[in-house]
């Protein structure tokens, strides 16, 4: 473990396997998440209140200038309409009389029933607005889809209770906060019903409607969206349900309606407040139920439903099965029993290592084994470089070297130098002797990718400024890393040029447009993230001034010279740090010149790899392997972008000081190198290596 092990003068701590090791290497995520809710709500607040309006003015509208002044009869006859004319006099007759009781159990229980109706109201509302654009976006457009469909995921995934945090940072405890948390909680549904039901209109009658002359606003409106309206409606109903759900959240939250009264009443453990609550709770909840059924799923009780929606909120496509008929089961039968076909090219094998790239091959590889061998080569002389920004014991360390592993050197720099130079060095030995067979990633593209990472990153460290308390030199590995990422990318783009490589399916003869707009988000991430803070040092020499240093050492001095008065003047000068170690916090951007400025050299390398979005996303021409040749070169700078950033959080987790953190400024530039590699999977994920048949 002398890889891990940290050098330069520091003492020893716990060992490796020891838990106390995990406060030493600690992630800041809290305080990257702090100063992110700082920024947003001093930078951004104009937009905070844009976003809170449609919230705050439906609810007044519907809740306090409608439900609540209304007499209650006037309610339950327009509930009587309303039913009647959805579904039925008999829905008509039950929502009029369910209604009519619950606000026969008191004022009270009625005002809360009209403010869960209005609640709800306006959460389904938003829910529909927002959700079947969207939903019909990403059943028409594969991209869009490809975008929104983990965004779904985790909205679904993540429990309500970590995701209702933000929403109270943002606009504090009450109504319009607990009314966002369960939109964002109901939406996923009805995206995926609608996606789902676009997708499932039969393509010929699509196409026959084409044929004959139709524009797509027509194809949309008069063909896909007729046919998708069962779908469509179940996604309601579901969304519609999942907000009923979030009433007893709401209440937490601090809205009212009934949620509230349910909330009280187990607070107060009553009885009688519970029964009357629950029971008024259960009876709005059915007939918002029956109202927004589809009228061809009448069968299953409320609480059937309910729990059908809980069980299916993360797959709410299988709410549809049931609703198949026998045709669609015979023909998943007879397609079932039918042979599959054999895979075609499955007699082929894939084509050797040609000529024409082996010597592409051989400089990309004698590019990651000199970045192998560089990161056990000197990086750095006398001080820590990176390292010496949160370590005050890396600052001067004269006469000593140390190479691309240690904590005073390279550090996590070095690590992921030598994992980019494995990752290059076995690209080209995979595809050299058994080309096709292996990894995904360890072929022409993986090569390359690598090699522009290790470049990337490598620049922004050679380029970045070291610490103004330290005076660093820098060895040799530093270089030679630097050259071999430069040898590795310029053999892996002779290379890629000349590599056998077709796409699985033919690609779209229309722009990435989702790509584009993706490598535009990931650019103005990375920039927000050089304006925003890469460091935080709160340690007592850095944030108290040199009066008040001196004050202290003057009152140490009095300490000395009058044994009887130590207790007092301790107490004092512990105020005194503790005064100024809150009032005061250091804080550096990604651009200022007390800083290494990485957040300029990551934003210079993002702004690249969105240059290159542009031919990758055919903007420049539609040649299947330009845009494949294009979008290894954007994920390879866009992980080099990440590495970079990585590289710094990396380092401060491994041996800062326990006051020094690295910033929110650094998780974004490391988010959007990320991104700007997710808009170039789609189409590296196309492409294999070619492969040749035999005659006959």
């Amino acid at each position: 473990m002398t890889v891990l092990a940290q050098q330069g003068g520091e003492s020893a701590g716990p060992g490796f396997f020891s838990e106390d090791v995990l406060d030493q290497f600690r992630i800041p995520v809290g305080n990257w998440a702090d100063q992110a809710v700082d920024w947003i709500a001093v930078r951004l607040e104009p937009l905070l209140r844009v976003i809170e309006w449609p919230f705050s003015a439906l609810i007044d509208f519907v809740v306090d200038d409608v439900l609540e002044p209304l007499s209650w009869v006037w309610v339950v006859l327009a509930f009587f309409v309303i039913g009647t004319l959805v579904r039925g006099v008999k829905v008509g007759v039950f929502s009029a009389v369910a209604l009519g009781l619950c606000a026969l159990l008191g004022v009270d229980f009625w005002l809360q029933t009209a403010r869960t109706i209005g609640y709800i109201g306006v959460a389904v509302l938003l829910c529909v607005v927002v959700g079947l654009p969207l939903g019909v976006l990403c059943g028409r457009v594969d991209s869009a889809w490809r975008v929104v469909r983990p965004v779904l995921d985790g909205m679904q995934v993540i429990h309500s209770f970590v995701y209702m945090l933000p929403f109270i940072f943002f606009w504090g405890t009450g109504v319009v906060s607990a009314t966002m948390v369960t939109m964002v909680f109901a939406l996923p549904p009805l995206v995926r019903l609608t996606n789902l039901g676009i997708r499932q209109v039969r393509e010929d009658v699509v196409e026959a409607s084409r044929a004959y002359g139709a524009p797509e606003w027509r194809v949309l409106f008069d063909v896909q969206l007729p046919l998708a309206r069962p779908a469509i409606a179940t996604g309601i109903n579901q969304t519609l349900l999942l907000a009923i759900s979030m009433l007893g959240i709401a209440a937490i939250m601090g809205a009212g309606g009934l949620g509230q009264l349910l909330l009280k009443a187990i607070t107060d453990q009553s009885v009688s407040k519970g029964a009357a609550s629950g029971l008024a709770f259960f009876l709005v909840a059915v007939v918002l139920d029956r109202l927004s059924q589809p009228q061809s799923d009448g069968s299953g009780g409320l609480l059937r439903r309910i729990r059908r929606a809980w069980a299916h909120r993360r797959d709410p496509e299988k709410l549809l099965e049931d609703a198949g008929d026998a045709q669609d089961a015979g023909d998943a039968q007879d397609a079932e029993d039918a042979p599959s076909p054999q895979p075609a090219g499955s007699a082929g094998d894939f084509e050797p290592a040609t000529a024409e790239e082996k010597p592409g091959m051989v400089l990309a590889g004698i590019g990651g084994l000199l970045a192998v061998v560089s990161v056990f080569l000197v990086w750095t002389t006398d001080a820590g470089f990176m390292s010496a920004y949160g370590r005050r014991t890396d600052e001067t360390l004269a006469g000593e070297s140390f190479n691309g592993l240690s904590a005073s050197g390279g550090s996590w720099f070095g690590f992921l130098t030598l994992a980019l130079g494995l990752l290059v060095v076995g690209a080209v030995v995979t595809a050299w002797l058994a080309p096709g067979r292996g990894p995904r990633y360890l072929t022409t593209d993986g090569a390359l990718i690598g090699a522009l990472a290790l470049l990337v990153m490598m620049a922004c460290y050679v380029l970045a400024s070291p610490s103004d308390l330290s005076s660093p030199g820098t060895g040799l590995g530093v270089w030679v890393a630097l050259a071999g990422g430069l040898v590795a990318s310029v053999g892996a783009l002779r290379w890629i040029r000349r590599a056998p490589h077709t796409p699985l399916h033919p690609l779209s003869l229309k722009i990435g447009w989702g790509r584009l707009i993706g490598g535009t988000v990931a650019a103005v991430i990375i920039l927000v993230g050089m304006f925003s803070a890469w460091s935080f040092d709160r340690r007592s020499d850095q944030v108290i001034s040199q009066e008040t240093l001196a004050r202290i050492e003057e009152l140490r001095q009095r300490a000395v010279d009058n044994p009887a008065d130590a207790g007092p003047i301790s107490a004092e000068i512990s105020a005194l740090t503790a005064q100024m170690s809150v009032s005061q916090v250091a804080v550096t951007d990604g651009i200022s010149s007390e800083g290494t400025r990485l957040g300029l050299w990551t934003l210079i390398g993002g702004l690249l790899g969105l240059a290159t979005v542009l031919p990758a996303a055919g903007a420049m021409g539609r040649d299947e392997h330009r845009q494949w040749r294009w979008s290894t070169i954007t994920a390879g700078i866009g992980a080099g972008v990440a590495c970079a950033a990585f590289g710094w959080i990396a380092v401060h987790v491994r041996s800062a000081d326990p006051n020094y953190l690295s910033g929110i400024g650094s998780f974004l530039a490391l988010m959007g190198g990320v991104l700007l590699m997710a808009t170039a999977a789609g189409i590296l994920a196309e492409f294999r290596r070619s492969k040749v048949y035999a005659d006959g």
